[in-house]
């Protein structure tokens, strides 16, 4: 079992954010629309940075007609702050605030905790990055795997019919799984935008999982260090997971960077990793 990182002690530092609940149409990929609640009004909802020891303050104003809270992972905070229940739930048109302690470094999921089987489907999810002070620079790269449900589709193109195997018109036939995967709010290659990096370069990796489904990582020409010293370029995420990896960066080319489980690759969870010379 990997033993936990340092716990940091406050330091003085207050970082707040302001997080809307905004209900809106979001493309997944072309032609396919979903019924989105979103932080910010995007999947997944901005990047919250911050330093370990840190103060994190969340305003959380609820902008939608259905409940709707926050709630995050490692962070320290009080029972009433954990965005279950009582006054850690926004109803529609109030505003929220939660008070964190950032005590351990790495990266966390936020995400809804109101409806969390629906929330988190329909996109009310992120992640926070929380830096060590004494960590080196690095070109950081920050992933969020999800995972749709078809219900909440306001358009979804091209899925074969299951008994007919017919493919209605509109859209690419991409099997079953179409667009029901996603890495950073989009789905395919064509979407989801490309990670960039420079030979030379320490790149980092920072990768949270939280949706209904075990997934992988895998960057295809690459490999790094496992915390008990075996090497790898291909993790394991159950929902709710996180890791942060890093390495060394000495191939050019275009890389694939994938979930390993086929029909999770060939519903949408696919991208690139351009890296060019020093």
């Amino acid at each position: 079992m990997a033993v936990p990182g340092p716990r940091y002690a406050p330091n003085g530092q207050t970082k707040t954010f302001d997080l809307r609940v905004e209900d809106k149409v979001w493309e997944v990929g072309p032609s396919a629309l979903y019924n989105a609640w979103t932080f910010n009004g995007t999947i997944p909802g901005p990047t919250l940075e911050v330093t370990a020891g840190d103060r994190v303050v969340i305003r959380l104003t609820n902008n939608s007609n259905h409940r709707a809270s926050v709630h995050t992972h490692l962070a320290e905070f009080e029972q009433v702050q954990d965005g279950v229940d009582g006054p850690s739930i926004a109803e529609p048109g109030e505003t929220v605030t939660y008070e964190w302690l950032a005590a351990y470094a790495g990266v966390v999921p936020y995400h809804d905790h109101a409806d969390e089987g629906e929330g988190v489907a329909r996109g009310l999810l992120g992640a926070m990055v929380v830096h060590a002070p004494d960590e080196a620079p690095a070109n950081e790269h920050v992933v969020v795997l999800s995972d749709l449900a078809t219900e909440y589709f306001a358009q979804l193109p091209g899925v074969a019919d299951p008994v007919t195997g017919m493919i209605p018109e509109g859209g690419t036939y991409r099997g079953p799984h179409q667009y029901m995967h996603i890495m950073n709010g989009h789905a395919y290659e064509e979407s989801i935008p490309p990670f960039t990096g420079r030979v030379g370069d320490l790149s980092r990796w920072r990768v949270v999982s939280i949706g209904i489904e075990a997934h992988t990582f895998h960057i295809h020409g690459h490999r790094w260090l496992e915390p008990d010293g075996s090497v790898t370029d291909n993790i394991q995420l159950a929902p709710g997971t996180y890791r942060t990896f890093e390495f060394q960066e000495d191939r050019v080319g275009d890389w694939l960077v994938h979930c390993h489980f086929p029909n999770h690759a060939g519903g949408g969870m696919m991208a690139r990793y351009q890296v060019t010379g020093p």
